[in-house]
């Protein structure tokens, strides 16, 4: 019986000892997410510079920035930056052009589309439905210059506030936030379908599954594969990237997970995500606060420190 026992002790210690070990290191979703880059020191300024987007082959990068040449300090307008590869440092950026931007309103939010030839942003300029309006431009090649921005229309545009309006890579879905004022707490993610690229937007819906909160959810970012849903929310307490999965287009979308602090700093503000079209970059626009400063950043205290930043990802 003694013998029978301590065979059975050995045999059990044999199998717990081949087994997989818990691998602690990945805490969102099987994901892990390398150290907050700066853009520094040619893209982002020493005012606003938010809402990064970029090419497929991530040689392009579109982003909002408060450094107008002309008009008065706080205007924001989209700039693009440009590199030969995606290990070469990014090029000076430079504004977008008339076409996209406007003369006295600002022009933020911005998703550009998987192949390269939709940019999706919001904008208060004037003429349109709300406080901030969604609008899509399009060009005919990547290399094409940007038709004028369009309004999406009064089925998505109300007389509130929506922006980040995302496309999925098939551009048949579009996910977006809206909320009473730019700041507001009721802020929620919306999502709105089509059948095809030139149908017209269905009557938007709030996105299920516990994406949603009693605090402000928004900037939403959803990868190529639809499948991983990056966006910010205030319900830790702070402005911070959240990120929720499904396993395919007809579930729902798990319980979000925060992102750790490689990329959620400590009392910083962290939003506006873009995830690249290989899933290996995170980009974002962040306020890093001093930990010895007094209290958490705020889109009242730190908005004017926002500057662009990248964390790589790794995913199994």
């Amino acid at each position: 019986m003694l013998v029978r026992f301590i065979t059975a002790l050995a045999l059990m210690n044999l199998l717990a000892s081949c087994a997989p070990a818990p691998d602690r290191s990945v805490a969102i979703h099987n994901c892990e997410y390398g150290s907050a880059q700066s853009l520094d020191p040619i893209v982002n300024s020493s005012v606003f510079d938010g809402s990064p987007t970029v090419s497929a082959d991530e040689t392009e990068l579109l982003f909002t920035s408060a450094r107008h040449p002309t008009a008065p300090r706080g205007q924001q307008d989209i700039f693009v930056s440009r590199r030969p590869d995606r290990n070469a440092p990014w090029s000076r950026p430079v504004n977008a052009g008339a076409m996209i931007n406007d003369s006295l309103g600002d022009d933020f939010s911005l998703r550009l589309s998987n192949d390269g030839k939709a940019l999706y942003y919001a904008s208060n300029r004037s003429g349109g439905f709300g406080k901030g309006d969604m609008y899509v431009a399009t060009r005919t090649s990547v290399e094409a210059p940007w038709s004028r921005g369009e309004n999406l229309g009064s089925l998505l545009n109300t007389d509130a506030f929506e922006a980040f309006p995302t496309p999925s890579a098939d551009g048949l879905t579009l996910f977006f936030n809206r909320s009473t004022t730019f700041d507001s707490q009721d802020s929620d993610i919306w999502v709105s379908t089509r059948a095809r690229a030139d149908d017209q937007w269905s009557a938007p819906q709030r996105v299920s599954g516990g994406i949603n909160s009693e605090r402000a959810e928004f900037s939403p970012a959803l990868s190529p594969d639809g499948n991983r849903l990056y966006f910010a929310s205030e319900r830790g307490g702070s402005v911070e990237l959240w990120v929720a999965t499904r396993g395919d287009h007809t579930q729902e979308w798990d319980a979000p997970e925060k992102l750790g602090t490689e990329v959620n700093f400590p009392r910083s503000m962290t939003l506006g995500p873009f995830i690249s079209s290989d899933q290996r970059s995170l980009y974002f626009m962040s306020a890093r606060q001093d930990l010895a400063a007094a209290g958490a950043c705020t889109p009242g205290t730190c908005f004017d420190r926002l500057d662009l930043y990248v964390s790589t990802v790794s995913c199994r």
